[in-house]
């Protein structure tokens, strides 16, 4: 863990653990539009910098299922500040148990499962097939667990499952350098996402699951920069 990095945004933690709380009471759009807020308050008390590419592929879409790499802690900060419309996450149970992150996800629908048992994946998959069917959004992070490098871990089974049942757009994300938190050997100062073209049902429908698993992988891929070690 990069301890100066965090340490330079311990005074923000207050005033985002009582935003967390007054969240409880406010909708899912008003929290996220904060979340959104916070996210980049972090970044810039980090000394960080962030670069966005592909958002105006965003335009005008709806009911996006979002397919992105798993580099580090900061990732879901980098989604939040750049996003341009709300959207919910995935994530596994354990974090949900989080000091003020636990509550800011709540606050945000976050989809909390347990990935071990058959039971929890089974809700996962049936209230993110609620919210996309609402028109809602949600991201996921396939790998499943942070890479903390530069190099992509594999996607688990079945996590591009509930775009196939939504018939729901599918937009790939490549995020850069947020692994820099959780790392001491690698100097990033600027971090990177970008959002690709999206993939629309018509287009993968006829592609089978493992074969659009691998597609997505590399489109993912195609847009990593390796980043050198101190």
């Amino acid at each position: 863990m990069n301890i100066l990095k965090l340490t330079r945004c311990l005074f923000i933690l207050p005033f985002a653990w009582l935003e967390s709380i007054r969240g409880k009471n406010r909708d899912f759009v008003t929290n996220f539009q904060s979340c959104r807020t916070y996210s980049k308050k972090v970044l810039k008390s980090m000394g960080l910098s962030l670069h966005v590419e592909g958002a105006e592929y965003l335009k005008g879409l709806s009911s996006v299922y979002f397919v992105c790499n798993h580099q580090g802690t900061l990732d879901p900060a980098l989604i939040c500040a750049s996003c341009p419309f709300p959207l919910h996450f995935i994530s596994k149970k354990q974090n949900e148990k989080i000091p003020v992150l636990g509550q800011w996800a709540q606050n945000i629908k976050t989809i909390h499962f347990d990935r071990e048992t058959r039971e929890g994946n089974i809700s996962m998959l049936r209230e993110t097939l609620r919210y996309l069917k609402q028109k809602e959004n949600i991201l996921i992070f396939p790998e499943g667990t942070r890479s903390k490098q530069d190099a992509m871990n594999p996607f688990k089974k079945n996590s591009l499952k509930a775009a196939y049942m939504a018939k729901a757009s599918i937009v790939p994300i490549t995020i850069n350098g947020a692994y820099c938190l959780d790392r001491n050997d690698i100097s990033v100062k600027t971090l990177s996402i970008y959002y690709h073209r999206p993939i629309f049902y018509e287009d993968y429908k006829d592609i089978s699951a493992d074969d659009l698993s691998s597609q997505v992988h590399e489109i993912i891929e195609s847009q990593i920069i390796q980043h050198e070690r101190l």
